[in-house]
């Protein structure tokens, strides 16, 4: 069993998710809520990634599997690939998540800034082009993707191999809104 995060720490909890099957992961995953998520979150701290991460050993893309702790639309993924000597990504949403929000096109970095040697999904950089496999491009700064996704970055934390917890900020202030990603099996 997988502790939960205001029960257990963080070494625990990677232990067991490291531990566990896919499917398992996957299900703790989708029960945490928003204290857990900022417990989570919290417990996590020190404990960055690089930007491949995100991809496979091969250095190929992948969709991560993730969940947040929005009152709607909880379920969602992220595609990551490397392109252009960086690694981009874009949100994977289906109807009105999608018709609202748009792809919500990120690049991958190590911050270097106010959140450190942490890396975040950058939502503010745009993109000239993007891997062939990606929706075409779109502004997070225009129209309703920019509800979503303007002046947005995510700053991104491990919790075990194969599993983060990150935090949402817009302007450089917490949105006090988290979610988790799971790696493909």
């Amino acid at each position: 069993m997988i502790p939960r995060p205001l029960e257990a720490d963080i070494d625990a909890i990677e232990q067991a998710l490291d531990a566990a099957d896919h499917a398992t992961r996957l299900s703790w995953m989708r029960s945490l809520g928003k204290k857990d998520m900022d417990a989570l979150y919290e417990a996590a701290s020190g404990r960055d990634v690089g930007p491949e991460f995100f991809l496979c050993d091969a250095g190929e893309s992948q969709i991560w599997t993730g969940r947040n702790s929005l009152p709607a639309f909880n379920d969602f993924a992220k595609a990551f690939a490397p392109h252009s000597e960086r690694i981009q990504g874009y949100n994977v949403n289906t109807g009105l998540a999608a018709w609202f929000g748009g792809p919500g096109h990120f690049l991958v970095r190590v911050c270097g800034d106010e959140h450190g040697e942490q890396v975040i999904f950058d939502y503010l950089w745009e993109a000239d082009s993007a891997p062939s496999q990606f929706p075409p491009l779109a502004s997070n700064a225009k129209g309703t993707y920019s509800l979503v996704y303007g002046n947005m970055k995510d700053v991104v934390r491990r919790v075990s191999k194969d599993l983060i917890i990150s935090k949402a900020y817009r302007k450089g202030k917490p949105e006090g809104a988290f979610f988790c990603l799971c790696r493909p099996e």
